[in-house]
């Protein structure tokens, strides 16, 4: 079996619509829970009028809520990977302005606790961007079998559990820069 084959299998691209659904909810949600936060967040990047913070604010959750349903059904999920993909090159090159801009200690605005900017989520951001193109395509046809369920699910935990531990571990570099930038500004 060659990886053009697995990756267009569609038990491979309902994993990987199954991710991108999880991923956009998470999103959603916590923008939809902490509106404040996530404008202020919004607001950091420098990237919009201020008029228009609160509106993309109020506008962006409902955006990522409504791509995860249309990556989850069936006929519309090569559409809504590619507007995933679309999304997320969004949030990277956003990332890539204010990193550029030598931004490096603004929140990213992901959600939950504070997420430094790096160009490791401009590199995640890539890496979710090349996975959703590529099952964005048709898929080959052929049948179901149970086992194909059982994959399915466990190919969705694996793909958002490596997603989240490759967050998390973003985020405790963040961290880990913070305090080493505490210490050298104190032995100076």
């Amino acid at each position: 079996m060659d990886w053009l084959t697995l990756l267009v299998d569609p038990v491979a691209a309902s994993a990987v619509a199954g991710c991108a659904a999880l991923i956009l909810f998470s999103a959603a949600w916590h923008k939809f829970s902490e509106p404040d936060v996530f404008a202020g967040a919004l607001d950091a990047y420098r990237l919009l009028p201020s008029a228009g913070v609160m509106f993309v604010a109020k506008v962006l959750p409902f955006i990522e809520a409504a791509i995860g349903i249309i990556v989850l059904v069936p006929a519309t999920r090569p559409m809504g990977l590619v507007l995933f993909a679309i999304l997320i090159a969004i949030y990277a090159v956003a990332i890539a302005i204010n990193l550029v801009r030598g931004r490096h200690q603004i929140g990213c605005g992901c959600g939950g606790d504070v997420h430094l900017l790096s160009w490791g989520l401009v590199a995640r951001n890539a890496v979710l961007v090349c996975i959703a193109l590529a099952v964005s395509g048709p898929s080959v046809s052929r049948p179901y079998e149970w086992l194909d369920a059982v994959t399915l699910v466990i190919g969705v935990l694996a793909l958002y559990g490596s997603y989240l531990t490759f967050d998390e571990l973003l985020r405790q570099f963040g961290r880990i820069a913070q305090l080493n930038n505490k210490q050298s500004g104190a032995a100076s």
